[in-house]
């Protein structure tokens, strides 16, 4: 959680930062090029780092586990950014000047399989319980990534991909940090190597949460895109920084369910006693936390602009509400992953997602705008809980 915070807060300056030097229509994009980013690694991951939290920890040949996930990953994330890249002018018409030059477009390969690379290393820690690198490793990535904005400026280039070679940049570094440290604390020996004994015995979990990962993950991935589209790239901006500042919020949740499940699969039978712990955390610090997004957002917003505060606030009280849910929505999801219950959570990702992108599409074209898109996803997360609820009273999870 620390981790995560850290990240948050130094990204939010990163965007302070990027907000004077750059203008909002090229922050809209280059949060749109991030939250593409996000769909492909999403698609190429293939569920391989919720999997690698849960058999790693017990595993006799953990640097063959991880060898073969690093080289999957890989191999996917070079197809899928491809195909993308392909298809971009139908996809992201905006976006199309990465396929027109050679460099962008080659650039743009490299950081979606260093992007896989990276979601799969933090996985790599959870499941060794040494999060302490997650934080130095972010909190490296947080640094360099406010840095190195103004090298491309010094040297003359701007634009959306400036911003977000940035980020991938500051990634790259904190990449390299975390991988020395397996390399010599955990003796781990990188391989491009694929083993089939690995991929049989992991490869049903794995495919499973990856449908489940990528069903739950799209209205964050597809809502920028959508936003876009439909209503032009300072919207984006408006969204992506409300978003962010909600995410100081979502960490809570995340970060503690995500410890539940890495603990949950180290002893199911503590799974309860973990529950109560993780929802008395939750509600003890996200709750003092809604209040002050739902009363002080708008000075928050402030630090970005005038324009971010005046655009932006309605949508982010509405998104901060909605965080009671989301707390909500991931304990039990962590607790159908450590129970083994895919096909469970595959469906309720789904319902949650359709409700969400749906309800957006919907309240969009009803000219609520940025608004209706909040609208949409407290709805979404709101009915989900419910369900949750419902499947827990009547025995659908335990």
């Amino acid at each position: 959680m620390i981790s995560t915070g850290i990240m948050s807060v130094l990204g939010f300056v990163f965007w302070m930062v990027i907000a004077r030097l750059f203008t909002t229509h090229d922050v809209g994009l280059a949060t749109t090029i991030i939250s593409v980013m996000g769909l492909i690694t999403g698609l190429s991951v293939l569920g391989l780092n919720v999997a690698l939290i849960r058999y790693l920890p017990r595993a006799k040949d953990k640097s063959k586990k991880i060898d073969t996930c690093f080289t999957l990953v890989a191999i996917v994330s070079v197809i899928v950014t491809s195909v993308y890249l392909m298809g971009i002018g139908k996809f992201s018409p905006d976006l199309y000047f990465i396929k027109e030059n050679l460099i962008l477009a080659f650039s743009f390969i490299l950081f979606m399989v260093l992007a896989g690379f990276n979601n799969l290393i933090e996985s790599i820690f959870i499941a060794y319980r040494s999060t302490k690198y997650i934080l130095i490793k972010n909190t490296i990535f947080s640094f360099f990534k406010i840095i190195i904005p103004f090298g491309f400026i010094s040297l003359g280039f701007l634009g959306a991909y400036a911003i977000f070679s940035s980020w991938m940049i500051a990634i790259f570094i904190g990449f390299c940090f975390s991988l020395f440290i397996l390399i010599k604390k955990f003796e781990y020996k990188p391989r491009f190597v694929c083993y089939d004994s690995i991929i049989k015995q992991i490869g049903q979990y794995s495919f499973g949460n990856y449908i489940a990962g990528f069903i739950g993950g799209l209205p964050l991935m597809i809502l920028p895109i959508l936003i876009l589209n439909k209503l032009g790239a300072e919207q984006v901006a408006y969204y992506y920084m409300s978003m962010m500042i909600a995410g100081l919020l979502f960490v809570i949740p995340g970060a503690t369910t995500q410890s539940l499940f890495a603990e949950g699969s180290y002893n199911e039978k503590m799974l309860k006693e973990q529950v109560k712990k993780a929802v008395k955390i939750i509600a003890l610090i996200m709750i003092p936390g809604i209040l002050i997004t739902v009363f002080f957002g708008d000075l928050i917003l402030l630090a970005f602009g005038k324009e971010y505060a005046t655009e932006g606030f309605r949508f982010l009280q509405i998104i901060a509400l909605s965080g009671v849910f989301v707390g909500v929505n991931s304990i039990f999801m962590n607790i159908l992953r450590v129970r083994k219950k895919v096909k469970s959570l595959v469906i309720m990702n789904s319902i949650r997602a359709i409700l969400i992108l749906g309800g957006s599409f919907i309240l969009i074209s009803k000219s609520l705008n940025l608004i209706g898109v909040g609208y949409a996803y407290l709805i979404g997360v709101f009915l989900t809980s419910l369900i949750y609820i419902g499947l827990f009273l009547y025995g659908g999870i335990k």
